[in-house]
């Protein structure tokens, strides 16, 4: 049985009243009725108009399939754009590469090390330093080799490829120190240095691997490093708490070039000497062999003789023999006046020295210069004893015997000819023996050699770094050709002799003609002035000798080609002599003078007595202080002083017995030389000022009104000699106190011996600090012999490597099976055992120097009882006369200044010159290279995933509280309180047992911490702090910055826009992997995170530029009170570059269009409203469609992504930039305080904006994104509206619909089912099983176990007790009821109304035969345009409206209107607004009046609203018309229902069947009203009498419309063949 639809009742209700109404039987009869009209016009016209409506319903289905597909376009339109904004292929790649990285490996962990060990993960995966040996030299990360850092392979060697200074490390120490400080072994020891860069572009690390040490208690280190960077480097020197090191470190190249001029001057010098040296010798020779014989006697002869009267003697003796004998004869024959001149044959004679002796004896004798004019007296110059003294006198010779007068002869002419030879010989000497000696170590050769040993001495004691460049660097042979390169030894012989060849006048001075017999000296004389003529021409030539510059130009420095004249004065202008030497960087020098030292610092083995004395010992610190008198220091104990007044020169008279005398002169020079000895001025002081400090005077400026000595004088006071002693000590007779004083001690009973000895005691005591420091040194040097005497058996053991060998070989079998686990072990404990050892040392640094005080003590009190023993000793020598008063007197000045010299030696040997353990001696190497120390290191995650900036960390704390008043107040009293910034952690470096600790930073003082952490910066720091009923954080340690311990706190608070108040931590991408490593390990012992953490962030962003894809990764871990650490974390990808590509072109296009598109549709939406609010006089009413409420709110939320799209892309894509780095520390690789903020935090600021920016533009994306997934929903649902016209694509719609009340019952008993067990899992189970910890993850779980994931049952099996027995029980029953039952209860509810619409939709034509029967019509209508013979689908569809009638059309355009309208089913009857008004209109001409009783009901407004409405009978009322269609109105608005199209559908192109006639109406009305007051088994039985009626009547309309729609179909067929039919030719 065919079933109408509500509408079409209501429809069929109205046709039929409307036909009553003009007379027609029709519904009585309608078979009847059409088969009378069958051929007649009105049958006609209805068949045209059946023909009409069918053919409305094809051109409604080609609309419908038009929207249809025209909607699907714009649906793909949509989805394709979005799948080209998304690329989500392309950003899945990025997002599944960096996720691998940093994505942690469970979202639960336990402790902080589980944090501390995936930002460890993190940072080794990510920051990696490139692979040293592929090929590919990434500068500036990778870089050139030198020392131990580089990379060689790929980048060379950094000497090669740069120009680099090349620097001297030289190092000079003595460790010896006094007995009774820190043994000098220690201090050798402790001590240590290292060269470290201060800031260079590459490697942050030392030079040297490890500190160089020392193995001697004294020496030398020398190193020269050619490969040492560009950039600020320091010298630090460990440890050296004595000054005991000094050195420098110095410019090779100019050390060098300092060291070549030095050479030259050298070389120079000693030529200059050696030629100097023979012209000397060379005038000499001339000068005497231009002198007379007589002459060169007195000059030299005379000198050897003892006194004038033995010179006289002999002269007389020679003038008398060579002016009397010649006739005196000599044995045979006489002597000749020949003989009595032969002395003078090699001499020159007195009246022209030009010239030799040339005159006759004659004249010879008449020459009073030769022969004395006075009677010859022969006498002898003899030798005899008087009395056992020998004495000499002159003896007169008889010269009547003639032997007597031969001798006296003979011995005056031997004398003279003696006299003659030593002239002779003289000259001989000089020119040959004293001028060439043996050419190699004597004659003028040895002049060379002093001056070159000299200046040696003094290179080597003043500037010992030239001493390798003067002379031993040199090794070149040529110094013609390369005097840079040439030997010291090659270049003097140079220097001397030029390159003058042949040198006659050197050839012609040899020996052979010296020598020779028969040459007189005269004849030499040209020959020596020709030689020192020749040598003075080699000096000129020497001078112009060139002196090539060693480099032209070095940077400041500039040098030319010069002379060795040049440089001789320009040494001798800064006044260079042949024993001295300026320094290399004296002024004077000019262009020679060179600076080369980088960095220098003064030390040695005493520097502890004058180091920092202004901070150690403020008390030995001198000023100058003028003096009125000089002071010369006398052996005299009574006039110990020379003194002169100043000013005038007038000298002091008297003694120590005079007053005025030690006024003037005593006091003042005992003060002057106590005062120089004790106190410290550092050489300011001028020759007329002494230096005076506080320790001095402290000492009495009378040394005889000392204590200690006017006891002295006390125990003598009786003694008279003592007393006159004072007075006059001169006038006591010593012989008798001598005498007396042995006289005195024999009655005393004490033997000489016994005073020898006590006076031997006293010396010795007096001494003592002297034998002390000599016991000192010969204790250092024994230590030193032996420690070089260990050294030197350690290198021979060392060189015997027999054993050694033999355990290498076992050991490396036994290494290759334990090389893993060695391995590991060493990376385990090598830092634990490094940081140990540092510690420990720093620690017996500490502890020695900590022990300096006691030591100190000890020493003094030595000191003062060694004082006693002198002082005793000194009073018993004076008690026994042993020494005088004025001798005791210079004894007590020399001990009580030795007690203070040897007291200041103890404090200051004991008192470090700083506490500093480290030294830093800074400078800085600069040649100009340019490296860009701004590039960015490349730090991927995965391949090709650059990080960008860096990782930042944050972390916001919480303060501990009392936790609120519990009865187990005792197990724990605090809890977690408010959030906090105050700063904590302590740093690492000052932190012992940490990796990071650096003793050298951990002083005795606390003062090198304050170079890092300064409190003077803050604007109010705070000190004296009460903590734990102490007061803490002294100046200069403020609690800002320092923890009640002065210790620095690690980490302090920064603010940062986005983020809650907290400690933010940042890893930059140009640290090193070690530097990252190192980073890591300071916040990891600084303890970043520790039981007050209460979250902690990682924010890290990556750009891949092959992808141009940006990925944001944002992490949290969560400190959750109960103790584990809860993970969340983010990972998103995108792109900023959104229109860069002809694809992205493409796309902008269709982002355009289907922007207008989306546009177009709203603006539709909003002319609908319109339209509705025109037609039906409100807008709402438009939205009484829920279909309108989707597609308004699909376009309206299109509209908005469309805007949001344009936004992102304007306002965040095109204005987000982000720097690849950020610097922000103001160092990478500091020693301490790691995070401190470059530029007060500016850099820090920018990077988490920049973050902040693109979390931001990722939130708008994402936004963007999940918003049209809700539009692709309602573009689901409008898409299934669409399809909802063809009866099999509506399928899915109509069997939702129909089963949706069944639906709605079941929710409601399976949701309470389900939350009932989601509830009670997570009651009963949340405690134990994390998938049941919250109600929403309760709820999850039993949703995945209706999917089919039974994994939680394996925890529910591994509860224990009760908990077991319910987690059966509750799986099995939810897998029971809520699995296998409601589950397929929900099956079956959609299935049963699925069946059921397939039923009705199996007799439907397919979408591919109708829309190939549309397409085909189209398709001929389409063709129709351009042929005669066929008609167009407007034109065919005017005649059919023409021929169906204008008013019929108008009607079933009302009726379609009507049926629109709201319905109310009552008694399986459906009325519109108007049949139930007319209902309502019967019912009243049947009602009883209740007028008078409406009025009397009637009242106020008060009386109406109070009123409550009555049961039957209660009242009645008589309405109005007005009132009757309001109450239709309302009834049909509040209870109706607009009718479903289905049925709509359905009756197209079917005739309708007659509706009921009005009596039927009338009499069913009347039959309800009697309903109301019969039982209700009557009333049911009249119900169902109905039904079967409507059902018959049903059955026959629906024969009649078969029928109808048979003939209809003949019909249009014949029209059809009709239409097709060609028109007949010539018509």
């Amino acid at each position: 049985m065919r079933h109408f639809g509500p509408s079409k009742t209501a429809l069929h209700f109205r046709r039929a009243k409307k036909k009553a109404a003009d007379g027609q039987d029709e519904a009585d009869e309608p078979q009847k009725y059409r088969m009378e009209q069958g051929d007649g016009t009105a049958h006609a016209q209805r068949i045209v108009r059946e023909l009409y409506l069918r053919y409305e319903k094809q051109l409604q289905r080609w609309k419908d399939y038009r929207n249809l597909f025209v909607f699907l376009g714009f649906v793909a339109l949509f989805l394709a754009v979005l799948y080209c904004q998304r690329s989500a292929d392309v950003a899945y790649k990025v997002h599944s590469t960096v996720e691998s990285v940093v994505l942690p490996s469970d979202s639960v962990m336990q402790n902080t090390d589980e944090v501390y060990d995936w930002l460890n993960k993190l940072l080794t995966d990510v920051w990696k330093d490139p692979v040293c040996g592929d090929g590919l030299c990434e500068a500036p990360f990778e870089f050139a080799s030198y020392s131990r850092f580089g990379c060689r392979a790929d980048c060379g060697k950094l000497n090669e490829v740069q120009n680099l200074t090349s620097v001297n490390v030289d190092i000079y120490y003595d460790f010896s120190h006094p007995v009774g400080s820190i043994p000098s072994s220690d201090l050798m020891q402790q001590a240590s240095w290292n060269l470290c860069p201060v800031s260079t572009p590459y490697s942050s690390d030392c030079y040297f691997d490890s500190d160089v040490t020392f193995d001697r208690l004294s020496g030398e280190q020398h190193y020269t490093l050619d490969d040492a960077p560009d950039g600020e480097w320091n010298l630090v020197v460990k440890r050296d708490i004595f000054n005991k090191i000094r050195g420098a470190v110095r410019d090779a190249t100019l050390v060098a070039t300092s060291g070549y001029y030095y050479k030259i001057y050298i070389a120079a010098a000693a030529a200059r000497a050696e030629q100097d040296f023979e012209k000397s010798l060379l005038q000499q020779a001339v000068e005497i062999s231009r002198t007379d014989f007589w002459t060169f006697a007195k000059a030299s002869i005379r000198p050897s003789y003892a006194n004038t009267s033995e010179w006289d003697a002999a002269e007389a003796w020679v003038r008398n023999s060579t002016c009397y004998c010649s006739g005196v004869t000599n044995d045979t024959d006489v002597f000749g006046e020949a003989t009595m001149m032969l002395f003078l044959n090699q001499s020159a004679y007195y009246k022209d020295p030009a010239r030799p002796v040339s005159i006759s004896y004659i004249q010879y004798q008449a020459d009073p210069n030769y022969c004395p004019t006075a009677t010859i007296e022969p006498s002898v110059w003899k030798a005899y004893n008087d009395t056992g003294n020998w004495t000499k006198s002159l003896v007169p010779v008889n010269i009547t015997n003639g032997t007597a007068l031969r001798d006296w002869c003979l011995g005056g002419l031997s004398l003279s000819l003696s006299w003659r030879s030593l002239m002779t010989g003289t000259v001989q000497r000089l020119l040959i023996d004293r001028r060439l000696g043996d050419q190699k170590t004597t004659g003028k050769i040895a002049q060379r050699n002093n001056v070159t040993a000299t200046l040696r001495t003094v290179i080597q004691a003043a500037h010992p770094e030239l001493f390798g460049p003067v002379f031993n660097d040199p090794s070149g042979t040529v110094p013609v050709m390369d005097p840079v390169a040439a030997r010291l030894d090659y270049l003097m012989p140079l220097y001397v002799d030029g390159t003058l060849t042949p040198q006659v006048a050197s050839l012609n001075m040899t020996r052979r003609v010296v020598y020779s017999t028969d040459v007189h000296l005269l004849d030499l004389v040209p020959r020596a002035l020709a030689r020192s003529a020749e040598v003075d021409a080699i000096r000129a030539q020497v001078d112009g000798f060139a002196v090539p510059a060693r480099v032209a130009t070095y940077k400041n420095y500039k040098f030319a080609n010069v002379t060795v004249k040049d440089v001789a004065l320009a040494f001798a202008a800064a006044n260079a002599t042949n024993a001295t030497l300026p320094d290399p960087d004296n002024r004077e020098l000019k262009e020679y003078g060179i600076a080369y030292d980088l960095v220098s610092w003064q030390g040695n083995t005493t520097a502890y007595m004058r180091c920092a004395l202004e901070l150690r010992a403020p008390s030995y610190t001198g000023e100058c202080v003028a003096m009125n008198n000089t002071c010369v220091a006398t052996v005299n104990d009574t006039v110990p002083y020379n003194c002169t007044y100043l000013p005038g020169g007038a000298t002091v008279p008297g003694s120590l017995a005079n007053s005025s005398y030690r006024l003037d002169c005593e006091t003042p020079c005992d003060r002057r030389f106590d005062c120089n000895t004790i106190c410290e001025c550092y050489g300011s002081c001028k020759d007329t000022e002494y230096c005076e400090c506080e320790a001095c005077a402290a000492l009495s400026a009378n040394a005889a009104a000392d204590t200690q000595f006017v006891d002295i004088r006390s125990i003598v006071t009786a003694q008279a000699a003592a007393s006159v002693s004072i007075a006059d000590i001169g006038a006591l007779p010593s012989s008798r106190r001598r005498g007396r004083r042995l006289q005195v001690a024999t009655t005393s009973g004490t033997t000489n011996e016994e005073i020898e000895a006590q006076l031997a005691e006293v010396l010795k005591q007096v001494g003592t600090v002297a034998t002390t420091q000599s016991g000192i040194s010969s204790q250092m040097d024994t230590l030193k012999a032996q420690v070089d005497r260990a050294n030197t058996i350690a290198e021979a053991r060392a060189k015997d490597d027999t054993v050694l060998n033999a355990i290498n070989a076992g050991r490396a079998e036994i290494a290759a099976g334990q090389a893993a686990v060695e391995a590991k072990l060493d990376q385990i404990l090598g830092n634990q055992q490094a940081a140990l050892k540092a510690a420990q040392s720093a620690a017996e640094a500490l502890a020695s120097i900590k022990g300096l005080a006691e030591r100190q003590a000890t020493a003094q009190a030595n000191l003062e009882a060694a004082v006693t023993s002198q002082l005793s000793a000194i009073k018993t020598a004076t008690y026994r006369e042993i020494i005088t008063l004025t001798q005791a007197l210079a004894l007590w000045k020399r001990a009580r200044r030795d007690r203070a010299l040897t007291l200041k030696a103890a404090q200051l040997a004991n008192l470090p010159c700083n506490s500093d353990p480290t030294a830093a001696n800074a400078f800085k190497l600069d040649n100009n290279n340019t490296v860009d120390t701004t590039t960015s290191r490349e730090r991927n995650v995965g391949l090709t995933n650059r990080v960008i900036s860096g990782l930042l960390l944050h972390q916001t704390r919480t303060n501990l509280t009392l936790c609120p008043e519990s009865k187990f107040d005792q197990i724990q009293k605090t809890c977690t309180g408010p959030q906090t910034i105050a700063s904590y952690g302590v740093d690492p470096v000052f932190k012992r047992g940490t990796t990071s600790y650096n003793p050298d930073f951990d002083d005795a003082a606390g003062i090198k911490v304050l170079e890092f952490y300064n409190c003077s910066v803050l604007s109010t720091p705070t000190y004296n702090v009460t903590f734990l009923n102490q007061t803490v954080n002294p100046a200069p340690y403020c609690a800002e910055l320092y923890n009640p311990q002065k210790l620095p706190y690690a980490f302090h608070f920064f603010p940062l826009e986005g983020k809650d108040d907290g400690f933010p931590v940042y890893f930059d991408i140009n640290l090193s992997q070690e530097g990252a490593q190192a980073w890591y390990t300071y916040i990891n012992e600084g303890l970043y995170l520790d039981q007050n953490t209460r979250q902690m962030t990682a924010e890290l962003v990556t750009y891949n530029a092959q992808l141009r894809i940006f990925s944001y990764y944002f992490i949290r871990f969560f400190f959750s009170d109960g103790g584990s650490i809860k993970i969340t974390h983010r990972l998103n990808t995108v792109r900023v570059e959104l229109y860069n590509s002809v694809n992205d072109d493409v796309r902008f296009a269709f982002e355009i269009i289907l922007s207008m598109w989306i546009i177009a549709m709203l603006l539709y939406n909003l002319w609908e409203i319109g339209y509705t609010q025109r037609t039906r006089g409100n807008f709402l009413k438009y939205f009484l469609s829920g279909w309108h409420w989707v597609e308004f709110a699909s376009n309206g939320l299109l509209t908005a992504c469309i805007i949001i799209w344009w936004v992102f892309k304007q306002q965040y894509a095109k204005t987000f930039n982000i720097l690849i780095r950020y610097d922000v520390y103001q160092r990478l690789s500091p020693d301490a305080n790691f995070l401190a903020l470059q530029d007060s935090g500016a850099n820090l600021v920018a990077a988490n904006a920049a973050f902040s920016d693109l979390r931001e533009l990722v939130d708008m994306l994402n936004w963007y994104f999940a918003l049209n997934g809700i539009n692709i929903l309602l573009l689901i649902a409008r898409v299934l509206k669409l399809m909802d016209f063809q009866p099999r694509l509506g399928v899915v719609t109509r069997s939702l619909w129909l089963a949706g009340p069944d639906l709605i019952h079941f929710a409601i008993v399976a949701g309470m089912v389900f939350v009932g067990y989601a509830m009670m899992a997570h009651l009963i189970f949340g405690n134990a099983i994390e998938a049941f910890a919250t109600f929403g993850d309760s709820i999850n779980t039993c949703f995945e176990i209706l999917l089919g994931n039974i994994d939680v049952n394996e925890d529910l099996r591994a509860l224990g007790g009760l908990q077991s027995v319910a987690g059966a029980l509750f799986f099995w029953s939810y897998e029971l009821l809520v699995f296998m039952v409601l589950l397929n209860f929900l099956l079956a509810i959609i299935v049963d109304a699925f069946s059921e619409v397939k039923e009705k939709t199996q007799e439907t034509v397919g979408i591919h035969t109708e829309l190939f029967t549309l397409l085909r019509d189209k398709w001929r209508s389409l063709l129709g345009r351009c042929s005669a013979n066929y008609i167009s689908d407007a034109k065919l569809g005017d005649l059919l409206r023409q021929w169906a009638g204008e008013e019929d059309e108008d009607d079933g355009d009302k009726d379609a209107a009507a049926d629109k309208r709201k319905l109310l089913t009552i008694l399986n009857e459906d009325m519109d607004e108007e049949t139930l008004r007319e209902i309502f209109k019967e019912c009243l001409r049947d009602a009883p009046d209740g007028t008078d009783k409406a009025k009397a009901a009637s009242g106020g407004l008060m009386a109406r609203l109070f009123r409550r409405g009555g049961g039957v009978g209660s009242g009645g009322v008589e309405a109005t018309e007005e009132e009757l269609v309001q109450a239709a109105h309302y009834i049909i608005e509040r209870f109706g229902a607009v009718p479903d199209d289905e049925d709509d559908e359905d009756d197209v192109g079917q005739e309708a069947p007659a509706p009921p006639p009005p009596a039927p109406v009338a009499t069913s009305l009347a039959a309800g009203r009697e309903a109301v007051l019969e039982k209700e088994r009557d009333q049911l039985a009249q119900a169902l009498e109905r039904l079967a009626e409507v059902q018959r009547e049903l059955a026959e309309g629906q024969r009649n419309l078969m029928t109808g729609q048979k003939q209809l179909a003949e019909q249009q067929s014949k029209l059809v063949q009709l239409m097709n039919e060609q028109p007949p030719t010539g018509s």
